[in-house]
């Protein structure tokens, strides 16, 4: 039985008309038709075509909540970019061809893209007025009362006319936070939580191409031939020490460029006004000048200590916070449409249980819980290596391993939508619990080994669904087949079965080559103890017997392990070591 709300204005008032609540509005409305739904947006029509927001880069699952959940595909197909993967060029050649590059060389089966996010988001306004949804511009909200127990929340509003502004409260039975980094529900509940070591970024449109194609010299035709289309449809890094500067291809003509880094290694001041920031990009990229001084600029924004997380984004009174308003993980791998999906889908969720009188706690804190381990995982996971992004060798096995955790582990949950059945995503995350405990192992052994780097290994190129089978085997197998598929839960768990496996013996084939680097002296010595208990991997043999390196816990697969290192090891050619 559902029950339909009564006794206020709206069942549910969205403050905050962009990306994430535009996108909440229509789920919300196909999801429950009868559903009163306003959306409170400070901004009018039209919005400038290059919009001063954070996140133009996608990668595949925020790309399938758009096109599949939001339903605006065949809008993404003909007005935005497709993306040609995630690119990574790491600077330690004195010519660019020379640098090692890890990307794809064609569009992957399942597709991204590369968002302009003022026309996309001129778009949702129409298609969310369309689904139904009620929207409401130019006016800010001013405050959120939070209503007690069943009492219906209040949100008060005031036009942006100067003359004469009206202000105006409406009720609510749910009250959703997009208002963005303005947090306004977090802000007034107390609940912004901040990580230990703080990251800056920087980032401004520019008018036209800068093209990454255009750093390497025509004749130069083996570089140019690595890739089917331009690397300017990529979401381009180019990385050192402490951090990265980004170029991202946005429709129809223009180029979005950031700075982000460790505050750490590289101090704000070095980069915070547009002049300087262009000068510390020539100096990491120095083909970009002249080009990147003679485009247009069309804004400019700094933003300090970028990444937040929260105390709580979800609330059995009815309220939640999503988009920006909820977290910023590091933009490091374009997860932010990601993590706006999974909110949006578990507000969808607790307001259909609402509208069926199933509503209940325990699942609220299931989803706190669930969402912000995601994305304060994710965040501490990516910013932890900051200090050796200037590595090619150590960040693309880095890479290569956050992939296979994603696309094996994580990816399938979305689709299959396990994330929002609590009983199914805790048979997940039992099965998945050594992965947790491996992944804090590796990601140990790789700053250890970025310590004690001798320089063994060397790559010039690495496609990482051409080069690498196995996992793009494990990408392909968990896509839906169509927008309609949802895979049922058994496909999902054997397919994670798999991927968890593959996992663990990735696990060994790192810990083999950070070996022959660091502690060549005892790699025989390691592999004659057959298989490993992955989740105590270290560079200290002192501490291998004490921390059960040579106790396994799951059952041996040698031959994989073999299988695997024999696709791998060719990537990479031995160089002679750095003496130390």
């Amino acid at each position: 039985m559902v029950t339909e709300f009564s006794g206020v204005d709206h069942d549910v008032v969205i403050a905050g008309g962009g990306l994430a609540g535009l996108c909440l509005a229509k789920q919300l409305r196909d999801a429950y038709p009868s559903l009163s739904v306003l959306v409170c947006e400070r901004e009018r029509s039209p919005i400038p075509v290059s919009a001063f927001k954070v996140g133009e880069s996608t990668v595949e699952v925020g790309a399938h909540y758009f096109a599949a959940v939001v339903g605006i595909r065949d809008y993404l197909e003909e007005h935005q970019l497709e993306k040609l993967g995630l690119r990574y060029f790491y600077g330690d050649r004195p010519d660019f061809h020379q640098e090692s590059e890890f990307g794809v060389k064609r569009f992957l089966p399942a597709k991204s893209y590369q968002l302009n996010r003022g026309s996309l988001e001129e778009h949702l306004r129409v298609v969310a007025a369309g689904a139904g949804a009620e929207l409401t511009q130019g006016v800010r909200v001013l405050d959120i009362e939070l209503g007690e127990q069943d009492a219906p929340h209040r949100v008060t509003y005031q036009s942006d006319d100067e003359d004469n502004p009206q202000t105006t409260t409406v009720t609510c039975r749910w009250v959703v936070d997009a208002t963005g980094r303005h947090r306004l529900l977090q802000r007034k509940l107390g609940l912004t939580k901040r990580y230990p070591k703080p990251h800056n970024s920087v980032w401004f449109r520019l008018e036209g191409r800068l093209d990454t194609d255009e750093l390497v010299a025509p004749d130069e035709t083996a570089w140019h031939d690595r890739a089917d289309e331009p690397r300017w449809h990529s979401t381009n890094h180019f990385m050192f020490e402490g951090g990265w500067v980004w170029a991202i291809p946005l429709a129809p003509n223009h180029t979005s460029v950031g700075i982000v880094v460790s505050d750490e290694l590289h101090p704000v001041t070095g980069y915070n006004r547009i002049e300087k920031a262009i000068d510390f990009v020539v100096d990491r990229v120095p083909g970009f000048d002249p080009a990147i001084r003679e485009l247009p600029v069309l804004d400019f924004r700094v933003l300090k200590n970028y990444s937040h997380s929260s105390h709580q984004v979800f609330s059995h009174d009815r309220w939640a916070c999503v988009g920006d308003a909820a977290v910023f993980a590091d933009p490091y791998y374009s997860v932010g449409s990601n993590l706006i999906g999974y909110a949006n889908g578990f507000v969808t969720e607790m307001i259909g249980r609402d509208r069926a009188g199933s509503f209940q706690a325990e699942f609220v804190r299931y989803a706190n819980r669930w969402f912000l381990s995601l994305a304060e995982g994710l965040t501490q996971n990516i910013q932890g290596s900051y200090a050796f992004h200037d590595n090619p060798v150590i960040m693309s096995l880095k890479t290569i391993w956050d992939y296979y955790v994603g696309w094996a582990f994580s990816d399938p949950q979305f689709y299959g939508k396990t994330y929002l059945d609590e009983s199914a995503s805790t048979t997940l995350s039992a099965l998945g619990a050594p992965v947790v405990a491996t992944q804090g192992a590796v990601m140990n052994l790789l700053k250890a080994w970025s310590g004690s780097y001798r320089g063994v290994f060397e790559f010039d190129y690495i496609d990482y669904f051409d080069d690498l089978p196995t996992l793009a085997r494990l990408f392909v197998q968990n896509l839906p087949a169509d927008d309609t598929e949802t895979p049922d839960f058994g496909s999902v768990l054997v397919s994670i079965r798999d991927g968890i496996d593959r996992i663990e013996e990735l696990a060994h084939v790192l810990f083999y080559l950070a070996l022959e680097d660091a502690l060549p002296e005892h790699l025989d010595a390691v592999r004659s103890r057959g298989w490993l208990n992955v989740s105590a991997l270290s560079l200290d043999p002192d501490r291998w017997e004490k921390d059960g390196l040579f106790a396994p816990k799951s059952r041996p697969r040698l031959d994989e392990v073999k299988k695997l290192e024999e696709e791998l090891r060719p990537l990479y050619r031995v160089s002679t070591p750095v003496q130390q």
